[in-house]
């Protein structure tokens, strides 16, 4: 037999031995925990730690299941509720404050505000004040008396002349009349559209004034819309983070884990496999962690851009989201919450303003095709006065008051048409409404069926974690004890970072569902 043969001899007799005792060991702790199992907590003896020689001794080198646990528990706690950190409500009302597309409909709101303006100066007479100067071309005098000679007059009084009256000649010139070259005017005018107070004008004013309230309901929308966004970057942005700090102590034990098999292959108690298995668990948790940072390098930038933020800016997380909240829950049925959304949606009331606008405003329109009546009243200061006669080179106050109907035949032509325009657009924005309401009821389902989904996502990856926070217990028990290989290790490591990315996604996902949910159904209208 040759020395190595009888090595062989000499070991077997050990290692048997030892399978025989680890055996036996295991037996005797799993039908020990069954038993214990069915005793209370308080009466339970305290646990008896396994013996050294059961399994490779390099596993002690292995971070214990508990501290390993305890760590991240601690990590994700010390992440959440920090002192003077950002929150939904927070973030949201940064970005109502700074949306950019809020400030370009502010435009129309101004534009609106100027168009109500000028409707309501509608109602007051127009009054014009003109003033003119005008040169005339020279003329020769006129004059109401003979070409040559004098005319005659007396000094009696009108009447048959009694014989013996004083009678003297007039030259033909007294009587011509002086040529004013320079005229000069001042003119008021006042005209009251009568017709247009009851045909018109109310109806302008009435239009503008929904046209105004229209805007005013779409900047209101539009900054809500931005809260909502923002609030869900903000819960993408704290997902990131919280699953980085899975990853990252995920990596902590796939790198224990290698050093581990590197020792026990050099010692010859596993195969080169076990470490180049370890090696890829390494390589993969390095790769999840540079993901899980760019995500959260991602949303964090999104932060700043839909809160106009500096660049420099860095923020911690002011809510805990992995607790649950009595909002989570949405218990009414889902005609109650369409009816709902219908009173509070400010888009859908932004539409219903713009529509009854456009009514109005065609009513104007038509109401032009028709002759207008108007009172009038001028006052005249001239020099010479037209109505003086005869003329003299001399400021003369005059007036004037009256009625008058104004109509012009192209306005058959060009209202209609205009009208006819305005109802085109009234349709569209009609159109508009209705297809909002038929995705209402769908938007309202789905956000409301993600919210029931994630609850019941919450309930059940809690349950898992637990589950796998036990089974990575045992198989790290197992593996002390020789009774698991490196492969099973790394499974149980894997589920417990998956279940626990889970409990993250689920815990997030409900809160973003909630924030859809209010936003369908108009319940964050209270953002300005």
């Amino acid at each position: 037999m040759s020395d190595q043969a009888e090595r062989s001899s000499r070991v077997r007799p050990r290692r048997a031995s030892r399978h025989l005792t680890s055996r036996a060991a295991w037996a005797l702790l799993l039908s020990g925990t069954s038993a214990l199992a069915q005793l209370p907590p308080g009466d339970r003896p305290a646990a008896v730690p396994p013996p050294d020689d059961l399994g490779p001794p390099e596993a002690a080198a292995l971070p214990s299941p508990e501290r390993a646990l305890e760590t991240i528990e601690q990590r994700l706690a010390g992440l959440l509720a920090r002192p003077g950190g950002l929150t939904a409500r927070e973030v949201g009302s940064r970005a109502a404050a700074s949306s950019t597309d809020a400030s370009v409909r502010l435009a129309d709101v101004q534009a609106a505000a100027a168009d109500v303006d000028r409707a309501f100066m509608a109602f007051l007479p127009r009054l014009t004040l003109t003033g003119r100067y005008t040169r005339l071309s020279p003329v020769d005098a006129a004059s109401v008396g003979p070409g040559q000679g004098s005319l005659v007059g007396t000094t009696d009084p009108a009447g048959p002349l009694a014989p013996g009256a004083p009678l003297f000649g007039i030259p033909a010139s007294a009587f011509s009349f002086p040529v004013i070259l320079n005229q000069y005017l001042l003119n008021a005018n006042l005209t009251i559209p009568l017709s247009d107070y009851v045909m018109s004008t109310s109806k302008a004013y009435a239009a503008s004034s929904a046209s105004r309230r229209a805007a005013e309901l779409g900047v209101k929308a539009s900054r809500v819309a931005a809260a909502a966004n923002a609030k869900i970057a903000y819960y993408n942005w704290v997902r990131a983070r919280l699953q980085s700090v899975v990853a990252e102590e995920a990596l902590v034990l796939a790198k224990a884990q290698l050093e581990v098999a590197k020792v026990a292959f050099g010692a010859g108690r596993v195969s080169n496999v076990d470490v180049l298995r370890a090696q890829a668990h390494v390589a993969n948790s390095e790769l999840l962690v540079e993901k899980a940072r760019t995500f959260s390098r991602v949303g964090e930038e999104q932060l700043r851009v839909v809160m106009h933020a500096p660049a420099d800016r860095a923020w911690e997380i002011g809510e805990n989201v992995l607790t649950a909240r009595a909002a989570d829950r949405e218990t009414r049925p889902l005609d109650a919450l369409v009816s709902e959304a219908l009173k509070k949606r400010l888009d859908i009331r932004s539409l219903d303003e713009t529509a009854w606008s456009l009514k109005k405003q065609t009513a104007v329109l038509e109401a032009q095709a028709v002759p207008r009546v108007e009172a009038f009243g001028n006052a005249y200061y001239a020099n010479p006065n037209q109505r003086v006669f005869p003329q003299q080179e001399k400021w003369s106050a005059t007036w004037d008051v009256g009625l008058q109907v104004v109509w012009s035949p192209n306005d058959l032509g060009t209202s209609p048409a205009s009208a006819r325009g305005l109802d085109a657009q009234r349709v569209r924005v009609e159109a508009q409404k209705r297809a909002l309401l038929d995705g209402l009821r769908m938007e309202i389902t789905q956000a409301q069926q993600a919210m029931s989904e994630a609850q019941f996502a919450v309930e059940t990856s809690r349950r898992a974690l637990a589950v796998a926070e036990e089974a990575y217990r045992v198989r790290r028990q197992q593996y002390s004890f020789g009774r698991a290989t490196s492969l099973e290790l790394t499974d149980a490591e894997v589920e417990l970072l998956r279940s626990r990315m889970a409990l993250i996604d689920a815990h997030i996902a409900l809160r973003v569902a909630r924030v859809q949910l209010d936003h369908a159904l108009g319940r964050d209208t209270a953002v300005r």
